[in-house]
Formats: structure tokens, sequence, C-alpha cells
């Protein structure tokens, strides 16, 4: 069994200490390394850590190393002196110890490319230039080229680099060798496990270009979905070819997968989400999983499976799956159970992936406030259709680039176990653009939106009075409209249409301590009828920032909402928001 723990949601102030300075200038001075035996001159204080010391100073406590040689001691010293962008260092000799004057700091001034295709611009990666000329930086930047080359087809490229310390020039000499498609996976054997169950996890398609970037969103999937514990692919550079074929390694681990998470935000406050899952059942590892999710605001417990019933390399699944909710808002509090069938399938071509489920649903809602109390049934045929960019996916935790579409509805009517014919339907979609295409990203633009309807079949108020809360649409949050309250709009029993679009920029990858402020603006409008939308319309502009740490995303907004014409009511206001783990 594994135990998996994350965070998300987490609400308290994170402070951070250490900010990155540049060294002041200032005249060398000298700092002793070891006693009576090394001294380094160096206009700022260089922090060797305890191994460092050890090799250039030797251990009293262990025989083998009271006394360093020093050779080997000007040895260890110089490479330790070149990861921190010394390259001359000068040595001289002092009644018995070593003063080492370590010289000027040199920088990356330029890279130049020999031999490179025309896709490769060296001017897209950012924050190199000026950087101490050491040897991470320079593999860092080889890194940076090869993976570029192998996103475009070329798995096996050869790179020569070499710098000029003294101008600070470095040189990548490219060979980037024959394109090649993949032409077939090879998959390591498990116990238990089909040959080509992995396949439906793919996001890149045979007899397609290689690219690097689809093997590693490929390996990320079946991670998360938890039928292995890791996984990887390599491909053999020895014998050129017109095709490349891919051997999928493997490390099964346990079957059965806990997730714990906890923390909180400013919305719904204390949050706790959980789940366990048996990830490998049967030989085309089905999944059976129970989660759950609670808040101040809402817990909803899911019991679902992914049944793979069908043949061994079919991407079509069944997906049973019983839902339990309740969710208290300030203008609605109900509970519902569902449950259904669902026919469900995924598909992928080399730039995106599709994924879709469609069958029945049987639903009870118990209504406390927010319609007339009671209990209101729905039998109806719901389908899920997402679409997704694979940049999207690759980067969802680091928003950047790609498109996200999301459709979702509901079909049912009075004469068909229903209490009354109603008639759900969601669209939603995300995008993002990276200006000029640079890797770390320099400005994000990002969109998003939502339309939402619901059908009536009669308008009567006995039909409408009927409506239970999760048929009827409310604006107001982190999710849409950020200069109001949480589901703050409107202020009755809710709308039968809503919409909203919003557009934020982020400056990203730019300040230190991983801050990333942005700018934003939100509008929406609602309506008592389905298509059809009434005044006012609802915008707020507003800003904060986004910190992505080691330790977790935390976001922060400041907005104010406001609103066209005057009905007599103002709820216009500022409206502040924190959160761990959401992104926009």
């Amino acid at each position: 069994m594994r135990l998996r723990f994350r965070s998300f949601g987490l609400l308290f102030f994170w402070i951070a200490t250490g900010l990155s300075l540049s060294a002041l200038a200032r005249d060398p001075y000298p700092q002793e390394i070891c006693p009576g035996r090394l001294t380094l001159i160096a206009a700022e204080r260089i922090k060797l850590n305890t191994l460092e010391k050890t090799f250039l100073c030797g251990d009293p406590e262990v025989e083998p190393w009271k006394d360093i040689p020093p050779a080997q001691v000007k040895f260890h010293l110089r490479n330790f002196l070149q990861a921190r962008g010394y390259h001359r260092p000068v040595f001289t000799e002092e009644g018995g110890a070593s003063i080492v004057n370590v010289g000027e700091i040199r920088l990356l001034t330029e890279v130049r490319l020999i031999g490179a295709p025309a896709f490769l611009d060296i001017r897209k990666r950012r924050r190199i230039i000026g950087r101490r000329l050491t040897p991470n930086l320079l593999n860092e930047v080889e890194d940076w080229v090869r993976r570029r080359l192998r996103m475009n087809g070329y798995p096996c490229p050869v790179l020569q680099t070499k710098a000029n310390i003294d101008t600070g020039v470095m040189e990548i000499t490219v060979t980037a060798g024959e394109r090649r498609d993949v032409m077939s996976v090879t998959q390591e054997a498990l116990p238990g496990l089909g040959t080509g169950t992995l396949r439906r996890f793919d996001a890149f398609v045979m007899e397609k270009e290689f690219n690097e970037e689809l093997l590693d969103l490929t390996a990320r999937r079946i991670e998360d979905d938890g039928v292995l514990q890791s996984t990887h692919f390599t491909w053999d550079c020895e014998a050129p070819r017109a095709g490349e074929d891919l051997f999928q390694r493997t490390f099964a681990g346990k079957p059965r997968l806990i997730t714990l998470s906890f923390g909180a935000d400013t919305e719904e406050y204390a949050i706790f989400k959980g789940s366990w899952r048996h990830t490998r059942w049967g030989s085309k590892a089905s999944s059976f999983g129970v989660s759950l999710y609670g808040s101040y605001r809402r817990q909803t417990l899911e019991i679902s499976s992914d049944w793979y019933a069908f043949a061994p390399l079919s991407r079509w699944y069944l997906k049973p799956l019983v839902t339990f909710s309740h969710e208290r808002e300030s203008d609605f509090h109900f509970v519902s159970i569902d449950s259904g069938m669902r026919l469900a399938r995924t598909w992928d071509t080399q730039k995106l992936g599709l994924q879709y489920e469609f069958g029945p649903n049987l639903s009870y809602v118990y209504t406390f406030r927010g319609a007339n109390p009671g209990l209101t049934r729905f039998l109806s045929l719901q389908y899920i259709a997402q679409l997704m960019s694979h940049p999207f996916e690759f980067w969802q935790t680091d928003p950047r680039t790609g498109y996200q579409v999301l459709l979702a509805g509901d079909f049912n009517h009075k004469d068909l176990l229903s209490d009354i014919t109603a008639q759900r339907f969601a669209l939603e979609g995300k995008y993002y653009y990276n200006f000029k295409g640079y890797d770390p990203p320099l400005l994000v633009f990002g969109v998003r939106g939502g339309l939402y309807q619901t059908f009536l079949a009669s308008d009567s108020p006995e039909t409408r009075d009927k409506l239970p809360p999760n048929y009827r649409y409310f604006l107001g949050g982190s999710h849409n409209l950020r200069g109001f309250a949480r589901k703050e709009l409107p202020k009755d029993d809710g709308a039968l249409s809503a919409a909203f679009l919003s557009a934020e920029l982020r400056l990203a990858k730019t300040l230190p301590l991983w801050i990333e402020p942005l700018v934003f603006f939100d509008v929406g409008v609602l309506g008592d009828q389905a298509f059809h939308f009434d005044g006012p319309v609802y915008y707020s502009p507003g800003g904060g920032f986004r910190v992505a740490s080691p330790v977790g995303v935390f976001r922060t907004t400041f907005s104010h909402g406001f609103k066209t014409g005057q009905d007599g009511q103002d709820n216009t206001h500022f409206q502040f928001f924190i959160s761990f783990g959401e992104e926009f």
C-alpha cells in the first residue's frame, strides 16, 4: 500500500528570508579556510560546505585524512572555485601556508549555436546571460538545447560545448542527427499486467514525430493515475534508422494508494481531502476508489471505478459511480445522492487529448434552503467532454501555454421518472499565451470563461420553485468574479443563465522569492431565463500575486466589484482572497 500526502488550500502567511543579492563591489580580503594552512583572497565571502572543507583541510579524527597533499588540495580547490565562477586562481606560498587569490568572477556573456536547425533559437532561453560561468550553467544550457531537439523529432543529437572564460562566450556545435518517428513501444513485463495495457495513457501517436515532452507526459499520466509508482522511456541511439523504437521501463509498487490532504482558504475555511484507490485491478489495470472532500462549505463522498471491460488495447471503459454531496452556502443549502453508469473513452493526437463520458444518472436532491424545501428526483442522460492541449496538460501546475475546453450537461423529462423537466448545459474554457515563447516565460496572458444554462419545459412559478439549488447558477468568488464574495450574485434564489469572462496578465519568473505579480479584469452577467441575460453587468478589476514556492503555489488577489446601472441595491465592495494550490 502506498501512502501519498498532498497539501492544498493552506491559509497562512509565508515568510521568506535570504534575499538573493549580487556581491557588492569591494576590495579583496583574506578568508582563512584551514587555520595556518590555507587562506583565500576574494571580494566576497566564499562559503564552503563541510565536505568541501574536509577535502581541503583534512579530518584529524580519520587517519587517512589527517594530511591532504598540497597537489590534491590545489586540484580540489580549483574545482570548487570553478563551481562558483572563479576560473583563474593564483596560488602563492608564505611560511608554509597557501595563499590563493581567487581572481574575478567570470560571467556568461553570449551563447552561440553552430549547425543548429532553424527552429532552435537560443534567445528564447531566458535568465542565462549575466550568470556566473560555471560547469552547472554550461550543463543547463546544453540540456535545454538537447531537450528542444528531442521535442522536435531528433532523439539522438550530439552536442560539443566549449566556453571562453576570458570573453564569457559559450559555443555549442550541434549535430542534430536523423529526424525520426516513433514506430513501436515495448513495455517491460509486469506480473498480472497485460501486454499493451499502458498504451491507453499515450500522449503520442505511433508513426508520428518523436517528442520527448510527450513521453514525459505519458509517464506522468501513468504515475498520477497510480497504476505504476514510476515509469520512463528509453531508446537506442547506436544504429541510425528511419524510425525510433522505445522501451518503457517500469516500477510497479503496491496497487493500493492512499492520498491525504489538509488545508484552508478564505472561502471554504478548513479543508480536508482524502482518497483510497486500488489501481491495478485485473490484467487491464482497472481501478476502484473512494474519495472524500470536506470543507465548511461543502462535503462530497464519491465511490467510483474505471472498469476496462473491453479489448486489452481499447481506450473504452465503463465508469460506475455513486456520489453523496452536501453544500451549504449563504443563499442555499441542500444534499444530493447521485448514482450512474457511464461509458467513457480517451483519445489523443500529437497535439491534444480528448476525454468523454456519457450515461444514465439517477439523482435525488433534498433542498433545505434556496428553493421550496423538499425532495426532487431526476433521471438524466449525462455527458461530459473535455478537450485539452498537451502543452496545457504538461504545464498544468505552472500555467504558461495551451488551452482547455469542458462541455457538460444532462437531459431529462418529467415523463421518465423526473419530477420536472430541466436540462442543464455548461461550457467552460481556459487559454494561456506565453509572449514571445520564452523559457522560462516572461509574460503569461490567460483567459478563462464560462457559459451556464438551465432549460425548463414550463416557466410556471410552480416549476421554478421545484428547481433545486444545484440547477441554479451564482457568480462571485475566486472562480469567476473576484471582486465579489463566493456565490454572492444574484441576491435571490439563483439564476437560470450565467456567463463570465476573465482576463489576466502575469509577470512570470522574473522577481526574486518566486513572486509573480498579476493584474486581471473579470466581467459577468446573469439571467432568469435560458440564454436571456438581464442587467446589470458585473465587473471587477484587480491585482495580486502568485508565489510558486518550494512548498506549493500561493495565490492572493485584491479586487473591487462594480456593476452597471442603478437598481437601488449597492452590493459593490472590495474583496480579498488568498489560497494555496489554486491556479487561474
